[in-house]
């Protein structure tokens, strides 16, 4: 115990003596708990309340003791659970019921009328001070005695207030929130610079409306895929040009349109193809900052983003390994095939230079396409996990864990790439948990795609 405290227990005590000095009659009522011990001094290891009774015993104050009985319905957790206080309780009652007569009471009621009835006995048998006429009672100065006591009581609830006042709650505030990963716009550079994959992912931050800690505006990229849906379109009469006519027989339209790919393999196709032309064009990159601004250090942070089914969730640099879906083989176009044998009748060295450039052409445009692929699989990530930390991603969530952040810092974890499907408003639930939170705090980032 301090010395501030020691000191206002001292003038409670000195309150509770003169209380039991002045009382006829000192009445004491005993449950299922022993109650707070003293800590220190000649009566340090046994309860206020056997003080004030071994101080009204010792001052010859007639004791009325009630005892609660052992068969009395109360709570479990009314009864005491210490197994010292236990023993001292069993003995604290003892000693109430040596040299005297108590009473057992099992309810509120019961024990009012018990101790009213017994107060009328005490009364009848022993006459005590406090019971004499009006005309020989000194009011002005009992009353006097009674502002004092009341001034007091006011100088020890300021005491206990400034104490209070003093004493600072040092908690941490754990915040997270996302920031927009983005590089600038290559039409507001001087110099023309080849950008890396994952800086075209971060250049979409013109998709983004407004971004804040709980709010998130976004703009649906649109994405069209029916000019892959043409393609597998069946060819009729009306598809052969007139010069091409004789070339052209009825047998091998229906031949082609028969070697199709059947309707749903082409609409899985097309589905996956906007999905993955969405993934490409239509998502935007953040960070996301987890910061304490309490007044403690937080130690084993959890932060957990739920998004809604409506979002796919990426670690940026695993985007270049989403393959473009193959699409349904087409059989050979009868019109092509006659336009070769056209070129080849009206001269057969123009036909051959022809298949030549178209055979360069597709080889080249293969060929560049693998070098810029491999181009694109040897750009290192720009991603790095904090130090004694982490980041997962999967298909909906967002699992950030950090050992510690002291108070007023931060950690900052990039990579995070988050892909809308369709408009609407939605919500993503945002759960924070730390060794010092009792449990974790929620709220709700409100998404609008639009």
């Amino acid at each position: 115990m301090n010395s501030g405290r020691k000191i206002c227990y001292n003038k409670q005590w000195e309150i509770i003596q003169d209380t039991i000095d002045s009382s006829d009659y000192y009445v004491l009522i005993v449950g299922h708990r022993y109650g707070t011990v003293v800590e220190t001094g000649d009566d340090a290891g046994i309860s206020y309340t056997e003080k004030e009774f071994r101080y009204a015993k010792e001052k010859g104050v007639p004791i009325l003791g009630f005892i609660l009985s052992d068969d009395a319905n109360v709570k479990r957790t009314d009864f005491e659970t210490d197994p010292k206080k236990m023993e001292k309780l069993t003995a604290f009652k003892n000693d109430v019921k040596n040299g005297r007569i108590v009473e057992w009471w099992n309810t509120p009621d019961e024990l009012a009328l018990k101790v009213t009835a017994a107060l009328h006995k005490q009364m009848d048998r022993k006459k005590r001070p406090g019971w004499v006429r009006g005309d020989s009672f000194n009011i002005e100065a009992n009353h006097a005695e009674i502002l004092n006591l009341n001034k007091l009581v006011r100088e020890l609830q300021e005491e206990n207030a400034e104490l209070k006042s003093k004493i600072v709650e040092r908690t941490p505030k754990i915040v997270s929130e996302f920031i927009l990963d983005s590089i600038p716009d290559p039409e507001n550079q001087n110099s023309i610079e080849e950008k890396s994959v994952e800086d075209e992912y971060r250049s979409h931050s013109n998709l983004v409306f407004f971004l804040s800690e709980r709010s998130i505006q976004i703009k649906l990229q649109p994405i069209y895929a029916e000019d892959c849906r043409n393609r597998y379109a069946p060819l009729d009469r009306s598809c052969v040009d007139s010069y091409l006519q004789d070339y052209v027989s009825d047998e091998a339209l229906r031949q082609y349109n028969e070697a199709l790919p059947a309707k749903d393999e082409i609409e899985t196709y097309v589905e996956k193809l906007k999905t993955y032309r969405q993934i490409r064009s239509g998502g935007i990159a953040l960070k996301l900052q987890i910061s304490n601004d309490g007044t403690a250090k937080a130690t084993d942070i959890r932060v957990y983003i739920d998004f809604p089914e409506e979002f796919l969730l990426y670690d940026i640099s695993d985007i270049e390994d989403i393959k473009l879906p193959k699409a349904p083989e087409l059989p050979k176009n009868p019109i092509k095939k006659a336009e070769e044998e056209y070129a080849k009748r009206m001269n057969p060295a123009v036909a051959a230079s022809i298949n030549w450039i178209w055979s360069s052409n597709h080889s080249q445009n293969n060929t560049m396409r693998s070098i810029s692929a491999l181009s694109r699989m040897m750009l290192p990530s720009p991603y790095t996990s904090s130090t004694n930390s982490s980041l997962d991603i999967d298909e909906h969530c967002i699992a950030a864990e950090i050992q510690q952040i002291p108070h007023r810092a931060s950690r900052l974890f990039d990579g995070i790439y988050i892909v809308p499907t369709q408009k609407g408003t939605f919500k993503a639930e945002v759960s924070i948990m730390c060794s010092e939170y009792l449990k974790p705090i929620k709220r709700c980032i409100d998404i609008e795609v639009i």
